[in-house]
Parts: structure tokens; sequence; C-alpha cells
């Protein structure tokens, strides 16, 4: 099963509009928390 946003912003422990602006870069976000989102999508195969 692929996974989604949803999966990706629980795993890196953040709300689902912070990992879309992460991927969007259209906010700025805190490099800390932007590593975790995509160690999380990393992980799990996004």
């Amino acid at each position: 099963m692929k996974a989604t946003v949803q999966d990706v912003a629980w795993c890196a422990g953040v709300s689902i509009g912070t990992v879309s602006n992460t991927r969007t870069d259209w906010r700025p976000i805190v490099e800390e928390t932007r590593q975790r989102i995509l160690a999380a999508m990393d992980e799990l195969d996004y």
C-alpha cells in the first residue's frame, strides 16, 4: 500500500499542512522539522 501525506505527517509528528508546505516550498519550515519530514518520506517510500 502506498504511503499518504497523512502517513508522512504522523511519522514525522507534524501536521499534513506542514508536510504539504515542505513539499511545495510555499512557506519556510524550520530546518529540523524539514529534515524529519524528509526522513519520514524516505522511510515510507513516499
